[in-house]
């Protein structure tokens, strides 16, 4: 497999032609991110009003994330492959999840469920779950017929001895996050797509790795 400075050093390079694109579905993407997330904390708060309990303002909330957390996750994965494979990216791909909404919610519940159980136990062990979780929903968007428990099990035996290298990938993020800071987080307008595309990018390589291993060995 390619090093995680590989990875980053193409997916840079396959976004050559679509940065606009890119780039102007973020913005869009965030933009509508914030204003749902707006609505959503606007009717907790008069839930809040209403029922004087903080407890059920937290549920309300909680709640109306799940309902469309997931929906956009997988869209947003979508267009990432597109973009990583050069596969006619759209803006439209980013409310391509809504199309399987049922499947896509119920893969974010399922997954949140399990990482809070997992933390509950022990801090490093909800870590390690989350990385093996974290193409959950790259192969949801690659097979359309899997199931929440299919795309998880297949995110475990694609991430299985490469954990390490995805946290590594994550701290090289971190550390462009950082750097966006000097440029007042404008830079975050080309970092933004740049870290999903190599988030695919390294999908597609796990996943090469994995069908290999899958091969029957030619005597």
């Amino acid at each position: 497999m390619r090093t995680n400075l590989e990875i980053l050093s193409d997916a840079w390079t396959s976004l050559k032609g679509q940065r606009l694109l890119a780039i102007g579905t973020f913005v869009v993407y965030v933009a509508v991110l914030g204003a749902v997330a707006f609505a959503n904390y606007s009717v907790a708060g008069l839930t809040a009003l209403l029922t004087d309990s903080a407890i059920v303002a937290l549920n309300t909330s909680t709640l109306l994330q799940v309902l469309w957390a997931g929906a956009f996750d997988l869209g947003l994965t979508t267009f990432a492959l597109n973009l990583s494979r050069r596969t006619n990216a759209s803006f439209e791909d980013i409310f391509s999840g809504f199309n399987r909404w049922k499947t896509a919610t119920w893969t974010y519940i399922v997954c949140l469920v399990r990482i809070l159980l997992w933390t509950l136990l022990l801090i490093i062990p909800g870590i390690i779950k989350s990385l093996a979780y974290a193409l959950t929903f790259f192969i949801l968007s690659d097979n359309p017929q899997f199931s929440a428990g299919q795309a998880i099990a297949r995110s475990e035996e694609l991430m299985y001895g490469h954990k390490w290298k995805l946290f590594l990938l994550f701290l090289w993020v971190a550390l462009l996050m950082v750097l966006s800071i000097f440029t007042l987080f404008i830079g975050l307008l080309w970092i933004a797509p740049w870290i999903y595309t190599a988030i695919a990018k390294f999908y597609d390589e796990v996943k090469a790795d994995w069908e290999q291993r899958q091969a029957p060995i030619q005597e």
